[in-house]
């Protein structure tokens, strides 16, 4: 009994460890996304993004060894990870998308705070889907989460505003995957998860570049900033999350997330010297809070 009570401890703190590792590579993709030229179209950023995770999956162990055997899976199991596959990759085409637009309209930073929305959405989506209950306290941290949106969001030019947006509509999707992963993917290795979505969203990508005839050969330097976004963000980041997905809860792997916007924030001063206006800072800092504070209070599932 002590034993396994030792082993859970040690399986939380791990994955609370992951997702740190999470925010840490995700805020990278934020800079070089915003790096790219906007004469690219969103879905061309889309592609490239993810194959550059796809490349780097397919060269990780030749080139660095990542992670070792037990990451490995072999051939004959492949077919296990299909649904999870054609679902999480339709998902992620939708939610990198809107991401694109958010980062193009509202800047590294504010996209960053209101992604935060995943949590609030990741809380109702688990206790919808996945029976994990809502303490009384929780609701307090939801509202807090909403109110930082509404005071990041006044005042805001109509631009601005449609960025706000589709950060939040980016957030609900990433929601809807992250919960999409733990129904469907729990006894599954995430990071060939995170390679076969990444191998998904670049094969719907190229797919509908070609039939609608808006494929783009980008610059050399634009083609640089997509594969190191996609492969900090689309499949490092996303790895270490579904990795953590598995050994907590839907919510506490999102809720640990607020170190993203503070990481996004610091590298936005150091990649554009710009900095949020006080008013957003303001807004951001009640979103990590709420985001706190749902952590704080969030009580695993023991159903």
């Amino acid at each position: 009994m002590q034993n396994n009570l030792k082993k859970k401890k040690s399986d939380v703190l791990f994955g609370y460890l992951l997702v740190t590792g999470t925010a840490f590579f995700t805020a990278f993709s934020y800079i070089f996304g915003k790096k790219v030229s906007e004469d690219l179209y969103p879905e061309t950023v889309a592609f490239y993004w993810f194959f550059g995770a796809f490349l780097f999956a397919i060269l990780k162990r030749t080139l660095f060894g990542l992670f070792g055997t037990k990451f490995r899976v072999n051939i004959d199991d492949l077919g296990q990870y299909k649904d999870v596959m054609i679902i999480s990759s339709i998902v992620t085409v939708f939610g990198v998308a809107f991401w694109i637009i958010a980062l193009r309209s509202a800047g590294p930073p504010v996209t960053s705070f209101l992604m935060k929305f995943q949590v609030v959405f990741s809380v109702i989506l688990g206790a919808f889907f996945l029976n994990e209950r809502l303490r009384k306290l929780e609701f307090f941290g939801i509202a807090l989460t909403i109110i930082g949106g509404l005071v990041i969001t006044y005042d805001t030019p109509i631009f601005e505003l449609k960025g706000a947006f589709f950060a939040i509509l980016a957030a609900f999707c990433y929601s809807c995957l992250f919960v999409i992963v733990r129904r469907k993917g729990s006894s599954l290795n995430m990071m060939m998860v995170a390679t076969l979505r990444a191998l998904g969203v670049s094969v719907i990508g190229i797919s509908y570049l070609l039939i609608s005839g808006r494929f783009q050969l980008p610059s050399n330097i634009d083609l640089l900033y997509m594969l190191i976004g996609g492969t900090c963000g689309a499949y490092i980041g996303k790895a270490l999350q579904f990795q953590a997905i598995k050994l907590v809860d839907v919510s506490r792997t999102t809720a640990v997330t607020p170190l993203e916007a503070v990481f996004v924030v610091l590298l936005t001063f150091i990649f554009f010297d710009t900095m949020p206006s006080f008013l957003k800072l303001v807004g951001g800092g009640l979103i990590v809070l709420g985001v706190v504070f749902l952590l704080v209070f969030r009580k695993e599932n023991v159903n």
